[in-house]
């Protein structure tokens, strides 16, 4: 899908705000395919249907849907003219611009969950505030001045806020009844790798997280996962490592560093043994494949 750059400069911000009646026939046929962005996307389904689908789910977008994908996700939209609504894309740079401590976006639940649940429903009440919040974009963008992308922000800022609230109120995690099932103890493991893959990419570190030992972790990881413990961590590892290299410039030798390698060539052997690929291979086809 083209990119309207409302603003750029030399750190390459993008915002985009748009109609989805707007949307051209290349545009929808685009959507019908499976693809990756590289930025953030929120489709927000006012009135028809529309369908998303990715290699894990596929549900129904009904009105009064808003749906919020991550960069680096395959999906296709099934969406057409018939549809209204509104359609917001935006990248990490502009989310961080004037913004100090700012928690990166991958950290949303709302962009991000095991249950590929990003979605929420909105109540009369809600749609109202968003509905509002949204104009006020549209009315900012049609006389910019000098305080137009600083106000913008804000304005995102505050729907993702209202959005959270929504995702947060639908999505309350179950309590659990038992804090030593099997299923409880994969996911405080699952979480651990979430928060430290970059650091830790051994079993014994988690394990001790856990107060376990590491045999014991990989024998429960096989039984509930399919899989070991190890293979779990560097699994992680190689989806950030896919995601960096289709939605980033950044290059081999720095992504090593992003995820914690201190040895750029080791890195590579790591990607290409687990993956048959070198990274530029991978990032060659993929950006072919879905671009």
């Amino acid at each position: 899908m083209r990119n309207s750059r409302l603003f750029s400069d030399e750190n390459e911000k993008i915002f985009t705000i748009r109609k989805i009646c707007d949307f051209d026939d290349d545009e929808i046929e685009h959507n019908l395919m499976p693809h990756l962005h590289d930025f953030y996307s929120i489709f927000w389904i006012e009135s028809g249907e529309a369908i998303h689908a990715t290699e894990f789910v596929e549900y129904s977008l009904t009105a009064d849907t808003i749906l919020f994908v991550p960069p680096g996700l395959k999906h296709r939209m099934y969406i057409d003219k018939s549809v209204g609504g509104t359609y917001i894309l935006f990248n990490e740079e502009f989310i961080q611009f004037n913004r100090l401590n700012i928690q990166p976006l991958k950290n949303y639940r709302l962009f991000n969950n095991p249950e590929f649940k990003s979605l929420i429903t909105v109540s009369p009440d809600q749609k109202e505030k968003l509905e509002n919040i949204t104009k006020l974009i549209f009315n900012e963008l049609k006389n910019r001045d000098e305080y137009s992308q600083e106000i913008v922000l804000n304005l995102l800022h505050l729907f993702l806020l209202e959005s959270r609230r929504i995702f947060d109120l639908q999505n309350q995690a179950p309590k659990e009844l038992a804090d030593t099932t099997p299923d409880t103890t994969i996911i405080k493991f699952k979480q651990l790798i979430e928060e430290n893959f970059t650091r830790e990419k051994n079993v014994s570190p988690y394990a001790e997280m856990l107060n376990m030992n590491p045999s014991c972790l990989n024998e429960l990881s096989k039984r509930v996962t399919g899989i070991t413990a190890g293979e779990l961590i560097r699994n992680r590892v190689i989806e950030e490592t896919k995601k960096l290299l289709y939605s980033s410039r950044m290059s081999g030798k720095e992504i090593a560093y992003e995820l914690g390698f201190d040895d750029p060539a080791y890195f590579s052997r790591f990607f290409k043994k687990y993956t048959g690929t070198t990274l530029k291979e991978f990032r060659d086809n993929s950006r072919k494949k879905y671009h």
